[in-house]
This record gives C-alpha cells, structure tokens and sequence, in this order.
C-alpha cells in the first residue's frame, strides 16, 4: 500500500488552474519532494493533503481518501507544517508543542504522562527545550519554525507534509533540521512529502522528486532523472548548471554577463 497517492488531482482558484491532473505515489517511508519555479502549484497541492483547498481528482492518505478523513482521526495520520504557522498569543512554547498530542487523547482526557514525555523529546531533538516556557510570540522566525517542527514531531502521525519549513533557516540550521527529519523517517518509519526551493537540498535528502510547471507534472523519479541541467534550463533559467559531488545533483545558478 502506498503513503499517499495523488490521482488526476486539479486545483482551481476563481476560475484559475494552478495543479493541471497530476498523478503520482509515494512509497511508504520515501522521502518526495514536490520542486519547481514559484508559482507552481507546491503548495496548493500538499494542501490537498490536509483538507487545505477544494480540488477535483482523488488523494488517498494510506489507503483512505482524504476527503473522507475528519478531525483527530485525519490528525493521526497525516501532520503538517505550512510556511508560516498560527501561533495562538500567550502560549508557551511547551503547550504549543503539546497541541501535536491531541489526536492521541480522549476529547475530555488531559494530557498523560506518555504526552509530556513526547512534547519533551521533540523539545530535545531541535535543540529548543530552553525555550519551554518562553511564549511563542517572542521567538524569531527560525525559532519558531522549529517549535512548529517539535509538534509535528511529538504528533507521531505516518505521514509528514512539510510546505517550506526549513526556509526561515540558515543554511546550517536547514541542513540540521533537515538531517532530523530524514533520521526521524528511518527511526520511525514516517513518509515525508515536502515543497522545497533548495534543489540540491531536495537532491540530497530526497528518494524523488515530483517537478511542477505551470502546475503540471513535468517529471517525476530520482533527482539524478529529473533534476537535468536541459530541463532546469528550461522551466527556471537558462543559466542554470548541474554538477555531481559525491554522486547527488548540486544545482547553481552563474552569472550571465560580466560586470
């Protein structure tokens, strides 16, 4: 059974398509990532996953469609990450990340031994537990996005969708985050299905990626496939170049006239 799979999936906003039929899987406990120039369609299509946007076509969460997916019931299954988190004012940084315990407690049960020990562990394991007490809304934005990822972390949920959360990040701080999520995925057996800029961080991270234009699928497969200088030419900017190190994709961009 796959994690997820996306079949004939469209988007349209007042009358505008922006996911033209995209279908693909992803393979339980795989790492995609969904890449491509701004304005895409990333984002529209992991919001499909969350019950986010209205779409035509199906999306299946592990078997069940995701439309039919309610509630705590979908929270268990599935957690998410958007590129900028609503942080309710006054909470502590704690009882934000305990918020990720609530599909796994009784709709009048208060938090258990077990969910205090998950909030402390996801605390633990992005270096934030210092800020335990500190009220969200005095962090900076890397700060924040971190405690966004410490509940998705204690939420324990199959599958984790991930739209930019690693971009309000330096780059060594990304590449940490980055490395948590993919020693999470093997320790835990979670799929993760991300949007992401950083192409060579996607190449480097990432079973497959699923390449979006103008909100069609243009290809989908290993990054060493689908990340090719012609393509990436093609759909970003004709200066684009693609080199290997140590076997993965590095993609840069070189300037194209001299000063």
């Amino acid at each position: 059974m796959n994690a997820i799979d996306f079949s004939h999936v469209s988007v349209v906003y007042s009358e505008h398509p922006v996911v033209r039929d995209v279908s693909f899987s992803v393979s339980d406990r795989e790492w995609v990532s969904v890449v491509g120039p701004n304005g895409a369609g990333k984002s529209s299509l992991l919001k499909t996953l969350v019950g986010a946007v209205a779409y035509s076509g199906r999306v299946d969460l592990r078997g069940e469609s995701a439309t039919e997916l309610r509630g705590r019931h979908r929270a268990s299954v599935v957690a998410y990450v958007p590129q900028r988190s609503f942080f309710p004012p006054g909470m502590t940084v704690f009882d934000f990340v305990l918020l990720g315990r609530t599909p796994h407690m009784g709709p009048l049960a208060s938090e258990s031994r077990r969910d205090i020990d998950e909030v402390w562990e996801a605390l633990e394991a992005l270096h934030i537990e210092r800020f335990a007490s500190r009220d969200v809304a005095t962090l900076s934005g890397g700060e924040t996005q971190r405690v966004s990822l410490a509940r998705v972390i204690a939420q324990r949920a199959p599958v984790l969708v991930l739209d930019e959360a690693t971009a309000s990040l330096d780059l060594s701080a990304q590449h940490e985050v980055l490395e948590l999520i993919d020693a999470l995925r093997s320790s835990h057996g979670i799929t993760v299905v991300s949007a992401i800029h950083d192409l060579t961080a996607a190449a480097q991270f990432c079973d497959r990626v699923a390449l979006l234009s103008g909100g069609e699928l243009i290809g989908f497969g290993s990054p060493a496939e689908v990340l090719t200088e012609a393509v990436l030419r093609e759909i970003l900017e004709p200066s684009i170049r693609v080199i290997e190190v140590d076997g993965n994709p590095v993609i840069v961009s070189l300037r194209t006239q001299e000063s």
